[in-house]
């Protein structure tokens, strides 16, 4: 039986190997992107539809709501906890929710598209302008619809409390 004696990082495949590592980071700041994208536009187009289609007693198309409303519910925690810390506190936790569901919406809508942000400015390449401008344009158009349908609505998917 004959061994196969080539070095796997010899010089035929070191330039083979190279491009393979260099080719894979070049792309998933792309699909990256694109999967953003795609949730911030399928949560943003169901959104305005999302109390016709119900199975029982579940609305479905809030399916794409969840993160937003896990999110909301931790952001929540926090500024109530601030306003116990600082002595804003009404007293009662009826008025405290009320007085930080507005603040906590508009941080659970800008948060997360700060952070890719903040994650493709780090890497200080040119070529992911584009690509910001997309996560943008589709984070604002979710951010629109969003608060528009927490003021609107009747029906109420960011008011969960999870902890």
């Amino acid at each position: 039986m004959a061994r196969d004696t080539t070095n796997a990082s010899g010089p035929a495949d070191s330039a083979g190997a190279v491009a393979d590592r260099t080719a894979a980071p070049q792309h998933w700041p792309r699909i990256l992107c694109m999967c953003i994208c795609t949730y911030y536009a399928m949560s943003a187009l169901t959104l305005p539809f999302v109390n016709r289609l119900w199975l029982g007693e579940i609305p479905l198309l809030a399916i794409f709501q969840l993160p937003k409303s896990f999110l909301k519910s931790i952001i929540q925690k926090i500024l109530l906890s601030m306003i116990h810390f600082f002595g804003l506190s009404h007293g009662s936790t009826s008025p405290d929710y009320a007085a930080t569901h507005g603040w906590a919406m508009i941080a659970t809508v800008t948060l997360p598209a700060l952070f890719v942000i903040a994650v493709f400015s780090l890497m200080r390449s040119s070529a992911h302008r584009h690509l910001l401008a997309a996560i943008l344009i589709c984070t604002g158009l979710d951010a629109v619809v969003t608060l528009w349908f927490d003021s609107a609505s009747n029906l109420k998917l960011y008011n969960a409390i999870y902890f």
